[in-house]
């Protein structure tokens, strides 16, 4: 039963990339599939043990195996393009899982911090390149990696002219001495 918990594949990462046909456009779809039946419909396990570490390694080097030997037998447009959620399906865990073994932290946070970077080195190059639209590959960067979009954007439609007609009034009302009355929904003099 352990050894099924640590790997719930039924073949080993090389024999998945042999059965990859070089005529077939949808790798993705072969992966995945080919995952879910190795899984046999229930999620994997990756125990906070040693074991449970050394599996995950050795299942999420084979996920890189799986896409270099897939892309050398593809197509350059219907090749695989390493991603956080592919990478999920290939482990048999969902995004949440993920972060969940990564907040386990020491070597699980390591680990999983190193193999996202290297995700993410791949998709940087293609999107430095222009092969991944500038809002897929910016939503990436925040959703899957960590990044923030600090900056915020302020639209106004008032011009100069309408800005300084505002702050005439307001010194000459200030200058007029009077303020608003609440009740009146009016300008009165101050001490009123």
């Amino acid at each position: 039963m352990a050894g099924k918990q640590l790997n719930p594949y039924k073949k080993p990462y090389s024999e998945i990339a042999k059965d990859l046909k070089p005529e077939d456009t949808a790798a993705v779809l072969n992966m995945t599939t080919t995952i879910l039946k190795n899984l046999g419909g229930r999620p994997a396990t990756y125990p906070n043990t040693t074991q449970g570490l050394e599996a995950f390694i050795e299942n999420s080097q084979g996920y890189f195996d799986y896409i270099q030997c897939a892309n050398a037998k593809l197509d350059e447009k219907a090749q695989i393009i390493p991603d956080v959620e592919l990478y999920c399906v290939w482990l048999g865990i969902t995004r949440t899982t993920l972060k969940q073994y990564r907040e386990r932290g020491g070597d699980w946070e390591k680990v999983i911090g190193y193999f996202k970077e290297a995700i993410l080195g791949a998709k940087k190059q293609l999107m430095l390149r222009g092969k991944i639209p500038t809002v897929i590959g910016v939503l990436d960067l925040v959703n899957n990696h960590d990044y923030y979009n600090t900056n915020s954007f302020t639209i106004e439609t008032k011009t100069a002219a309408e800005k300084q007609d505002k702050n005439d009034l307001e010194s000459r009302i200030n200058e007029a001495g009077l303020i608003w009355d609440n009740e009146l929904k009016e300008f009165v003099p101050q001490g009123e």
